[in-house]
């Protein structure tokens, strides 16, 4: 079983046909490339504890990034009206500063 699983790592790799170069130019050299993807990942993700989702919502002082089940302003059911009133309240606020 053990056997197996080796085998089919060193496939995926690619170091079964060309050897252990192919490792060190092929599969290790995209490791980089993962690492990078995490970091992003984390930077994007929902700070909500245990979600997973993309945020795209900051909280009102900045610190926070919250997906759209999270965060506090946008309603499990967005609509147009929700919208509307959004924008006429972010346009009143910039009027009065």
């Amino acid at each position: 079983m053990l056997k197996n699983i080796w085998e089919w790592f060193l496939w995926f790799t690619g170091v079964t046909d060309a050897g252990w170069s192919a490792w060190w130019g092929g599969f290790f050299s995209c490791l980089p490339l993962f690492g990078v993807f995490a970091v992003v990942w984390r930077r994007l993700k929902c700070h909500a504890p245990g979600c997973h989702r993309i945020g795209l919502h900051r909280t009102a002082d900045g610190l926070y990034v919250l997906c759209r089940k999270h965060h506090p302003d946008v309603p499990n059911n967005l609509t147009l009206e929700h919208i509307q009133k959004s924008h006429v309240n972010a346009k009143e606020k910039k009027m009065s500063d």
